[in-house]
């Protein structure tokens, strides 16, 4: 029997591995990924996975434009909150918690988003830890 015709049935999700991205985080010789490249790896690859939860990204970042749309400063709370009660969402949130900063750090670098200051966060699970406080960009608002 040939075995490289055999292949493991694919489980639809994308690990580090498979990923181009993290295999040219960095392109010198014997130069361990910066912190910033294995940061920006792993929230692609949550990204990236979206379609395990039925989009839950895509509701996620139409609320992150509409927040960004109204020109206030919001943090990650005002994002839950607008969100709260959607199933599939709070869902996908539980089972990958690192996919509501993902989607705001990917806001973040392509420009759309920066940070302004920081707030304590409302939430007991974040432990009295900071949350970002965000506003749009000036070149996101010359876009719109």
């Amino acid at each position: 029997m040939n075995q490289d015709k055999k292949k493991a049935p694919s489980s639809g999700v994308l690990r580090a591995k498979d990923t181009r991205k993290v295999n040219q985080m960095s392109t010198s010789k014997n130069i361990s990924p910066t912190g910033e490249e294995l940061r920006d790896a792993g929230q692609h690859i949550v990204e990236v996975n979206d379609s395990v939860e039925a989009n839950a990204g895509a509701v996620i970042r139409a609320t992150l434009d509409h927040l960004i749309e109204s020109g206030e400063p919001f943090s990650a709370d005002e994002i839950r909150d607008a969100l709260e009660g959607n199933e599939v969402v709070e869902r996908a949130m539980f089972k990958r918690p690192n996919l509501l900063p993902a989607i705001i750090g990917g806001a973040s670098r392509k420009g759309l988003i920066e940070p302004i200051g920081i707030v304590k966060p409302t939430r007991p699970s974040r432990h009295a830890n900071r949350n970002l406080i965000w506003r749009a960009t000036k070149r996101q608002g010359m876009a719109a």
